[in-house]
């Protein structure tokens, strides 16, 4: 070992140390959503045996979840326990979590302003020129897709104010509510994944509010894509089956004859029903995949910047394998992807995100870390964001029981997971 490797290694425990202590200090993420549920039937007065009934699964199980013995990434298995002990879904996943880094804390000093832009009364006399308004729009969906959050959240409490009082404005009335369909539609989207779900969903109706005054099919379609987007993370039963029938429905009202906009939103809400399809199990949901992948071989650009592509086709086919049952068979699909054909770190995240959650089911923990690995470097807050991800992880180091790879310890301290296992002494 050359004295150059060994001052690496120095530095990378150094590191690591630093970020132990710093976990340490601000409290590591010790509980799970086990410990949530359980905490939540306490205060309901319910049994186990009670809960366990209310959601069909067995007495044992509900112990083994409460325990931090099974984990809950199940969206259904999710929904099911929130259902029954009268919270929400994200109650029990502890969202919105605080933030770790600078592109959380971007996202969460950005919520107030977010929801004061839709709020405000914007100044009468500064008209916001038009040009400018749309290529913030432009750069806000870009941003999203990046990941880039520092610059989605500088760009879009003042795109939304702004794309308002266009919409509001006697002249350019049209041009301005499709500024605010792209501008609310980026936002109801750019906030969910972190646990925003209320906000999201005022910006989505915000959206098909703006569609339905505008009258155009595609703002209308984009709208409606949104919608079903906070439906089906509503965390209810009522709401994925409402995600499904509104971007089924929204799809065949749109149709497919058209240019690049039209297939790149029909093409996306059958990728979305084919998503909810298989979350409550029913629906056609291979059906919707092919109506994507034909609509995805036909579109040669990409205007509201949602990478629809065959390689996003094939990433949503991971997706969906991981709700419909067969959550072993993502990393089938995923070798299908054409990697070279990725073009944002969204999309790249979630590939590997959902690939992860694949080899875990099917017993690969070795490959389900540096999955997960891999979601880190397309996009840590990406990462840190998908409560199924700090279920399955924690899963794994408590399994482990002191006995985890460096790797596993690495993935544990960067979702902000002790990876000394915190719960050592647990029965």
């Amino acid at each position: 070992m050359t004295a150059r490797t060994v001052l690496a290694t120095r530095q990378s425990v150094r590191e690591l140390a630093e970020r132990l202590t710093t976990l340490v200090r601000e409290g590591t993420m010790s509980d799970y959503i086990g410990r949530r549920v359980a905490e939540w039937r306490g205060i309901s007065g319910m049994s186990q045996q009670d809960l366990a009934t209310a959601v069909g699964v067995s007495h044992a199980y509900i112990s083994m979840i409460e325990r931090g013995k099974r984990p809950v990434a199940k969206r259904d298995l999710l929904i099911a326990l929130a259902s029954a002990l009268r919270v929400s879904a994200t109650v029990l996943t502890g969202q919105p979590t605080p933030p770790r880094s600078s592109d959380d804390l971007a996202v969460y000093a950005a919520v107030p302003a977010l929801r004061g832009a839709l709020d405000d009364d914007p100044d009468p006399d500064q008209l916001p020129d038009m040009a400018d308004v749309a290529a913030r729009a432009d750069q806000a969906a870009a941003a999203r897709m990046a990941c880039d959050y520092p610059t989605l959240a500088q760009i879009l409490p003042g795109l939304v104010a702004d794309a308002r009082q266009l919409a509001n404005a006697n002249a350019g009335a049209d041009r301005g509510l499709a500024l605010l369909v792209r501008a609310t539609v980026t936002a109801a989207l750019a906030v969910k994944p972190f646990g925003y779900v209320d906000l999201s969903a005022r910006y989505a109706e915000r959206a098909q509010l703006a569609a339905a005054r505008l009258g155009h099919p595609v703002e209308i379609a984009a709208a409606e894509f949104a919608g079903a987007q906070v439906a089906l993370a509503s965390g209810t039963a009522g709401g994925r089956r409402r995600s499904l029938t509104t971007a089924a429905a929204a799809a065949e009202h749109l149709g497919d004859d058209g240019g690049d906009d039209v297939l790149t939103w029909y093409g996306m809400l059958h990728l979305h029903a084919a998503l909810s399809a298989a979350s409550l199990g029913a629906g056609d949901v291979d059906g919707h995949l092919a109506e994507a992948a034909g609509a995805a071989q036909r579109a040669a650009s990409d205007p509201w910047r949602m990478e629809f592509s065959p390689a996003n086709v094939g990433i949503w086919r991971v997706g969906v394998a991981v709700e419909n049952g067969e959550p072993d068979r993502a990393p089938l699909h995923a070798r299908h992807v054409d990697r070279s054909r990725i073009r944002t770190a969204n999309r790249r995240c979630r590939l590997h995100i959902d690939t992860g959650r694949g080899w875990y089911a099917a017993g690969d923990q070795t490959r389900a870390v540096r999955s997960f690995l891999e979601a880190d470097a397309a996009s840590p807050a990406e990462l840190r964001s998908r409560p199924s991800v700090h279920e399955l992880v924690g899963q794994m180091v408590r399994d482990s029981r002191r006995r985890g790879s460096t790797e596993l310890r690495d993935l544990a301290t960067r979702l902000g997971i002790d990876p000394l296992d915190p719960d050592r002494d647990a029965t």
